[in-house]
């Protein structure tokens, strides 16, 4: 555990997850994932600890999170190349024309994986998706045949989860850092948290109380 902020937000995460076990396999799940303060806090310690030349972002949404982390890793770390993946044109746009000028920022349209790679409620949602497909398959082949990912933040929907997770976890750096973000709330970071719990002698993980939707940190054992 890197920090004092880790312990913290572990404390109280065990009672607040055995409350959904019984529906962690369900496709309900309460929709309250924006990204708290202490989710950054999470974040920008992480990127502090690994001094990332790569970040991914799957979700880009409206584009606050993408926003707040690129404007540190400038700050802090300008030759990061940091890269959001949105599947909404509108959401692409808007960020894509934001940072049009800025050389290290990438933002990619289209879904992460196929849409026969994830599950519900992602796979109905996506009955009559017409969009780019594999857009982070793509990239992880196009761009990291040479280099790993540092950091990735899955923060994209329900279903697709942990195929995505499944996707990163080939080129991440030895030192790298997943952060999946839904958790607490049963959203997407279930799917990833059953997995991690099936091979916990691959990963170091640990299940954050950031604020309603929670977060998982996920390394890799070594």
């Amino acid at each position: 555990m890197a920090g004092s902020i880790y312990v913290f937000l572990k404390k109280g995460v065990k009672k607040r997850l055995k409350k959904y076990y019984r529906a962690l396999r369900g496709d309900h799940f309460d929709n309250a994932g924006a990204v708290t303060e202490q989710d950054y806090a999470v974040l920008k310690q992480g990127i502090d600890e690994v001094r990332p030349s790569s970040y991914i972002e799957i979700g880009t949404g409206k584009g606050v999170s993408a926003t707040h982390v690129y404007n540190y890793l400038q700050k802090n770390f300008p030759e990061c190349q940091f890269y959001t993946l949105e599947i909404f044109q509108q959401h692409y746009e808007a960020i894509r024309v934001k940072y049009l000028h800025s050389p290290t920022f990438h933002a990619l349209l289209g879904l992460s994986v196929s849409r026969e790679e994830t599950t519900n409620p992602a796979y109905d949602e996506l009955a009559n998706y017409t969009g780019p497909v594999n857009t982070l398959r793509n990239l992880l082949q196009e761009n990291f045949k040479d280099k790993k990912v540092d950091i990735a933040f899955i923060d994209s929907r329900k279903g697709s989860a942990l195929a995505e997770f499944l996707l990163l976890e080939k080129y991440m750096s030895p030192n790298g850092i997943i952060f999946c973000h839904d958790i607490l709330n049963r959203g997407k970071g279930v799917e990833v948290l059953l997995y991690l719990q099936q091979h916990k002698n691959r990963f170091d993980f640990d299940v954050l109380d950031t604020g309603p939707a929670g977060m998982i940190r996920i390394r890799f054992s070594h």
